[in-house]
């Protein structure tokens, strides 16, 4: 897309390659997240003097597989990804051909799994809050990978007997850049037609003509877990949970003996984004943005349970819509805590029932202020234009057209409609699951 908005002599490319083997097991997610540290490592003086000139570049890795962006003035931007997309495969081959060639690269190889290990390892020192939030996705979210996954192929006695190698990193980092792939770009700025077409050559070069193309069948799926009603976890779990008030429960202790913060995420499912649809979610983030003002007057300002209190909307892989409640503490316990976030979840229900309309109306029309607020800068602009590319790369072709317009049409929901102001409060047949820290 030609930039016609900001006027500036730059142009943003932003390029993900889409795999199902960068996901397919804990051992091909840690090799995938090693070679992006190597290549990281390697490419910071490879493409120093494009930074001195005012380029820049980022390339991650996540579940789905490679994500690059590239920035900068429009001239050189193509020969800035021509270089980084050719040494990203040139690594391949190096890291193929062993420590005996290339003992520099081992060394950054080794550098990679330390770090990465350290990394993980500190994660479970996070901020309890954090923690839980992590927590809460391996109890919504199928498929997830557990931190305990990650470190005992980096270090422990099946890391000894089975380690990981420069050969093996290879062998994934090709399924994952050569293999079965699909690609997808977004070229924005001041970029015409011709140079978009050179992009796509490049592209097309070292990726699209060396692989074959992903089927519908083939390509990576996240799936949300629908957390069971207290009836259904009755069913599942026995009896002994009847006089529980939260059906599911995923507890754990901090690793740190000096942790002194308990934290208690609550999260009530609403549904599938599917099955809510843009009036759904639209009333869903009405509900929130008016839930974290009571929240925090309720639970941080007149209970002083804690510096951190939160109420937001919460997604999950796989299209699962929900509202999450947090609160870390250091002075009452996780049992107290969900507690009180449930006794204010009554206080909000009985709010939202006696509320006036007009104040409704009020709160709507500032949440749509924020969806249609505009953008400041282009970079503004292409992230919300790649994030609704992104949200349909494990979507069936059918399904696959972005929403460029999605806030304006959930913008426009809130406009037609003040929405349902009861459709998520707390009772027993309602999904819902805390997630503590203590």
């Amino acid at each position: 897309k030609t930039d016609r908005s900001w006027r500036v002599p730059k142009t943003m490319i932003k390029l993900s390659v889409v795999s199902p083997s960068t996901y397919e097991s804990p051992r091909a997610m840690t090799l995938s997240r090693i070679f992006q540290r190597v290549l990281n490592d390697d490419l910071n003086s490879f493409v120093y003097d494009a930074s001195l000139a005012g380029c820049n570049y980022r390339i991650s890795c996540a579940p789905t597989g490679y994500k690059l962006s590239v920035s900068g003035y429009s001239e050189k931007i193509p020969f800035l990804l021509d270089t980084l997309t050719s040494r990203m495969l040139e690594i391949v081959k190096e890291l193929r051909e062993g420590k005996d060639r290339h003992p520099a690269l081992f060394d950054q190889f080794e550098r990679a799994k330390e770090g990465l290990l350290r990394e993980t390892k500190n994660y479970r020192l996070d901020v309890p809050y954090e923690v839980a939030n992590y927590n809460s996705r391996l109890v919504m979210e199928d498929n997830a990978w557990y931190l305990d996954d990650y470190v005992d192929l980096m270090e422990g006695e099946l890391a000894e007997r089975d380690p990981l190698t420069m050969e093996q990193c290879a062998n994934v980092a090709e399924a994952c850049l050569a293999g079965r792939l699909k690609v997808s770009t977004l070229c924005m700025g001041n970029i015409d037609e011709q140079g978009a077409k050179e992009v796509l050559g490049v592209i097309s070069r070292h990726f699209i003509d060396q692989s074959r193309p992903l089927n519908d069948s083939e390509l990576p799926k996240f799936r949300s877990m629908k957390l069971p009603t207290k009836e259904e976890a009755i069913g599942i779990f026995g009896s002994e949970i009847a006089q529980e008030s939260i059906p599911v429960k995923y507890q754990e202790l901090a690793i740190s003996e000096s942790e002194e913060n308990n934290a208690v995420e609550l999260t009530l499912q609403a549904g599938a984004e599917a099955e809510l649809g843009y009036e759904g979610i639209a009333i869903l983030d009405l509900i929130a943005h008016m839930a974290y003002n009571s929240a925090y007057n309720q639970l941080r300002t007149k209970e002083q349970l804690g510096y951190i209190v939160s109420a937001f909307t919460r997604k999950v892989a796989g299209g699962g819509w929900g509202l999450s409640v947090v609160v870390q503490s250091s002075n009452t316990s996780p049992v107290t805590l969900e507690q009180r976030i449930e006794e204010w979840l009554k206080v909000f229900r009985n709010e939202l029932e006696e509320m006036d309309p007009e104040l409704i109306a009020r709160e709507a029309r500032g949440v749509v202020s924020q969806l249609r607020e505009d953008d400041t800068k282009l970079s503004q602009e292409v992230a919300g234009a790649w994030n609704e590319i992104s949200a349909t790369e494990g979507y069936h072709e059918r399904l696959a057209t972005p929403a460029f317009d999605r806030l304006d049409r959930l913008a426009d929901e809130l406009v037609v409609s003040n929405g349902s102001n009861s459709e998520f409060t707390s009772n027993g047949n309602k999904r819902k699951s805390p997630v503590d820290l203590k």
